[in-house]
């Protein structure tokens, strides 16, 4: 059955928005279109008005063009960022900010002995 099979996705916005800070981290001569040129394309589709190009501004564009998909924490952690929340602030190596391994595959791991993620 066609419901239970997993397709990946990949968004073209997304997709954009990281074209635009490869470029621009990079400097010179960009890859495709310009940093300006990837986000303003994806701010026309909003109906919002053009960004002043900086890295910072790249960056917020993504969080919001991507929330709640699930790559805020990826990008949390590339970016070495601060994350707070109601428990208050975390940085990114943190150990609130890494999944336990879940009991099962240490228990699996018998004498190959896998070392539960600090905090856990």
């Amino acid at each position: 059955l066609l419901q239970y099979k997993y397709i990946p996705l990949i968004r073209l916005g997304e997709m954009y928005l990281t074209r635009a800070e490869c470029n621009f981290r990079l400097g010179g001569i960009p890859v495709g279109a310009t940093p300006q040129a990837d986000v303003d394309l994806i701010r026309q589709r909003a109906l919002v008005g053009p960004l002043a190009i900086t890295l910072d501004n790249i960056i917020d564009e993504r969080r919001r063009e991507i929330a709640d998909e699930g790559q805020r924490s990826h990008d949390v952690k590339r970016l070495k960022q601060s994350v707070t929340s109601s428990t208050g602030t975390y940085t990114y190596d943190a150990n609130e900010m890494v999944f336990p391994i879940p009991i099962r595959e240490v228990n699996a791991a018998g004498e190959n002995a896998l070392v539960q993620n600090p905090g856990y």
